[in-house]
């Protein structure tokens, strides 16, 4: 069966049929072929950027849409109802960080039809593919080096000849221009570089436009956290990797994940033991197994942690939130309220609950249980009846603060089956992202 996104995107290409584009870096022999963790690169007329836009939003089980508008590109991120996903990059010049490197109306006026698209030709395809890596300062991808490899000998023989004579090139094989370090990509960097477009006011010109880019991108790239809580062996981090995986393929989303607070002041054992000694302490560190009883110790063990969610929130917020990164937690603030004896911490429940109100909320807050019997078959480190326990303060918790908290998400998810969750937590993502 077809996923949502194959779907839309043979919708898409019948619906943009008498719109001008060419379809960059098509290397498949039809569009069922495509990978979906593969974007979709067209070049388009900017002028008819509102047409392509409105196909997109007419499309059928779109979840939401997404646009990351720059001078020269549209991002645009399509959410699919059954977790599948979709980037466009609409592309109306061929810029990096103001330097133009390609003319798009060329590529435009000699794009060739194949069945229901327009791809740019096999020539212009290989030059933007070999131009865009080397001004991003990368080798050509394997991928599209076999692909060229592929090619009948005529196909070759005609890009090779237009690259050689529209550079100045004395070489041998397209293979020599793979490779960033060797001469021929260098004399195609000088020429791109000495072009008048890249010379003089032009130059200035794209420069400016970049820097507003940056300045824009600064201001709305922004992302989002999402937290995992659970009793251990609840699967908290089984289901944690297969996010950030799910993340970083799938959705091209930049991840960071962080153990439980900010961690920007250290852990207090490191001065005992050192670092590496008190992390590994600290993940053996078993529920409501902390013996200290001093009302005093606690309370400054507390105000150290608390310091550095206090603090460290600003940390995270400007060094990943501001730069789009998806912050994921395993464990947060709620481990103080309910399982505080972890920390080696015994101080009143209502304290510690009143004290969340000046931690930083994140947008999707998670929390995972299961019964003790598949708990106890993971590991063994609680009695059946603390497992009970826990869980049920943990979703009493997480129920009552969905009701006071509406702009956040605090979801309880029976966690006994891998796709369900996964897909539970990647639809409220979905739906928490800007």
């Amino acid at each position: 069966m077809n996923s949502q996104r194959k779907i839309f995107i043979n919708y898409f290409f019948h619906a943009i049929a008498d719109l001008r584009y060419a379809y960059l870096k098509f290397t498949h022999a039809s569009t069922n072929d495509i990978p979906e963790t593969s974007d979709i690169d067209l070049l388009i007329d900017k002028h008819e950027l509102n047409s392509y836009l409105d196909c997109i939003r007419k499309g059928d089980n779109i979840e939401k849409v997404n646009l990351d508008k720059k001078s020269f590109v549209t991002y645009v991120s399509v959410y699919f109802t059954d977790g599948s996903y979709l980037e466009l990059d609409l592309i109306n010049r061929f810029d990096r960080k103001g330097v133009i490197y390609l003319d798009s109306e060329s590529i435009l006026n000699k794009a060739v039809k194949k069945d229901h698209l327009k791809l740019a030709s096999e020539s212009h395809n290989f030059e933007y593919i070999l131009l865009f890596h080397l001004v991003n300062n990368s080798d050509v991808a394997d991928r599209y080096r076999k692909y060229y490899s592929s090619l009948s000998v005529s196909d070759r023989s005609e890009i090779f000849a237009y690259i050689c004579n529209k550079y100045d090139l004395s070489i041998n094989t397209l293979d020599e221009l793979y490779e960033k370090k060797q001469r021929g990509p260098k004399k195609v960097l000088r020429y791109v570089f000495a072009q008048p477009i890249n010379k003089g006011v032009s130059k200035g010109i794209h420069k400016i436009r970049y820097i507003v880019d940056a300045i824009r991108d600064a201001i709305n790239s922004k992302g989002i956290t999402v937290t995992f809580s659970g009793v251990d062996g609840a699967g908290k981090s089984t289901i944690l990797e297969n996010v950030r995986v799910t993340l970083q393929k799938k959705y091209r989303q930049k991840t960071v994940v962080l153990r439980h607070r900010p961690s920007l002041l250290p852990i207090l054992s490191s001065i005992k033991h050192g670092k590496k000694n008190a992390e590994k302490l600290t993940s053996q560190n078993l529920p409501r197994q902390g013996n200290n009883k001093s009302t005093i110790s606690s309370l400054i063990r507390f105000l150290y942690y608390y310091v550095d969610y206090i603090i460290g929130q600003y940390y995270v917020y400007f060094r990943y939130t501001l730069r789009g990164y998806t912050v994921l937690y395993d464990r947060y603030y709620f481990d103080f309220i309910i399982d505080s004896k972890r920390s080696n911490i015994s101080l009143p429940k209502p304290i510690l609950k009143w004290c969340y109100y000046f931690v930083f909320k994140p947008k999707v807050n998670v929390f995972l249980y299961a019964p003790p019997e598949i708990i106890l078959s993971r590991k063994q480190e609680m009695s059946s009846n603390d497992i009970q326990q826990l869980t049920g303060e943990y979703r009493e918790l997480f129920e009552e603060l969905g009701k006071s908290n509406k702009k956040q998400r605090y979801i309880s998810i029976n966690n006994t089956n891998l796709e369900e969750t996964l897909s539970v937590v990647m639809k409220q993502y979905v739906k928490a992202s800007v």
